[in-house]
């Protein structure tokens, strides 16, 4: 008896074969055939095998080919305005000059090459742990810290002018530092959007291939920025030819990162996209979808303000893992103690500042927290600050206990729901982002002392 089976492989191609007792026949759809594919299909499909990922478009999220064609023509913008800066780089180094000295350029070189290689390694220790959460700030600052040592790199000629012993060297030594903590942002924050791109809903992508065609979309675009460099450079002889010329690409440049890194959908929960879901869901009882929240999400925001996302007030500040012995200033309440007894987390909060309504919320970790527990723990001080910016002009505010036993309790009611709210809207609630490196401290117990009156009795 034949047999029909049906396939459809990761680029979404499909084939019927018809397996019979002594014959095996394969049915390939039109397009895959080549008898009715065009040359110019041809070579579509060939570029496509060549540059995008496998199994494309499936295997990689929607914001992928947007990002992409943005991605690229920074990268053509950023190609010409370092040819410019190479340019400037070698008339420093003496190209040209007679009286120059191939030792001076090595020393000056070994000189770079120290600031970058100590830039390294100071920003791997203070950024390290906050690049993959806010990757979004962190891939957008990358480019302004190239972009200025370009500018630095270009002007190097014009302050070599200057009667002021060093500046060039300074200047050149700290474009070179900014190139090395440009290479710490950019590297982090890339690899958190590359494992964005390759985990789209329902598929998931192979990391390794997709960041091998990007590297060779990087290195055909920059091959194509530097053959027209070859051409427009030579052209831009006088200095207010090259820095007119300068400016306009890093404008470009930061525009175009710009418009692509907001436009990022990522669905990995940091501190501003939880705060912006749980917002939203008390306004509207529904959560927004990634590419929603995205248009709300603000660059360079402080990862511990609270932002309402629609009106853009600041309800407040948070600080999540702070340290007890640091932090508290006062007595917490003994029954916010038990309020918190089955948590793995405690909150207080203090004012601000003098003068000053907005709350600052600190989160005491328990020991043996989870994942879970950082998302409720986060939104609970959300709603604290909410609470406090509902009420913050009535003439008799209640304690502040008050506020986080009643911000616990709307939460009790309503977090489980508000999770299942954000699966449904295909969130990653598993892999949160809120964290950057570890907390400051952790509480591993809490005993109750006898009060005085015991004591008497």
């Amino acid at each position: 008896m034949a047999k029909t089976v049906l396939e459809r492989d990761l680029s979404g191609q499909t084939r019927q074969i018809l397996i019979d007792n002594e014959k095996l026949t394969v049915q390939a759809s039109a397009s895959e055939t080549g008898a009715h594919r065009s040359r110019k299909e041809a070579s579509v499909a060939f570029l496509k095998r060549v540059f995008l990922p496998s199994g494309y478009p499936i295997t990689v999220s929607p914001d992928y080919v947007r990002y992409q064609w943005l991605n690229a023509l920074q990268a053509f913008c950023n190609s010409l305005a370092s040819l410019l800066s190479s340019r400037a780089i070698l008339q420093g180094f003496g190209v040209g000059d007679p009286h120059a000295t191939a030792t001076h350029a090595m020393l000056l070189t070994i000189l770079q090459d120290i600031f970058s290689r100590l830039t390294t390694i100071c920003a791997a220790h203070l950024l390290g742990t906050s690049l993959y959460p806010e990757a979004k700030k962190y891939r957008l600052l990358a480019d302004i810290l190239n972009d200025f040592a370009v500018v630095l790199d270009t002007f190097s000629p014009f302050f070599a002018s200057l009667a002021v012993p060093g500046l060039r060297v300074g200047a050149l030594c700290l474009s070179a530092g900014l190139k090395s903590l440009c290479g710490i942002c950019a590297g982090g924050s890339k690899a958190a959007i590359t494992l964005h791109f390759a985990n789209p809903v329902g598929h998931k992508g192979d990391v390794g291939d997709l960041n091998a065609k990007d590297s060779s979309k990087e290195t055909v675009l920059a091959l194509l920025g530097s053959l027209l460099g070859t051409v427009v450079v030579p052209h831009l002889t006088s200095p207010a030819a090259t820095y007119a010329a300068l400016f306009v690409l890093i404008a470009l440049h930061l525009l175009i990162n710009y418009l692509g890194v907001k436009g990022l959908a990522l669905r990995t929960l940091n501190k501003q996209r939880l705060t912006i879901a749980w917002l939203f869901y008390c306004t509207k009882s529904d959560v927004p979808l990634a590419d929603i929240s995205a248009k709300f999400e603000r660059i360079f925001l402080n990862a511990s303000s609270i932002i309402d996302p629609q009106s853009g007030v600041t309800l407040g500040e948070c600080v999540l893992g702070s340290s007890v012995s640091r932090s508290m200033t006062k007595p917490i309440p003994p029954e916010l103690f038990d309020l918190f007894e089955r948590e793995k987390y405690l909150i207080w909060y203090e004012n601000h500042a003098a003068g000053c309504s907005h709350p600052r919320v600190h989160i005491y970790l328990k020991d043996k927290y989870t994942s879970n527990d950082l998302l409720k723990a986060w939104v609970h001080a959300v709603e604290v600050c909410r609470t406090v910016g509902q009420r913050v002009r009535r003439e008799h505010l209640p304690p502040k206990a008050d506020y986080v036993k009643d911000a616990y309790l709307y939460l009790d009611t309503h977090f489980s729901f508000f999770l299942s709210k954000l699966r449904a809207a295909d969130w990653d609630t598993v892999e949160s982002a809120l964290m950057t490196g570890g907390p400051t401290a952790i509480i591993t117990d809490v005993t109750f002392a006898p009060s005085e009156d015991r004591k008497r009795r």
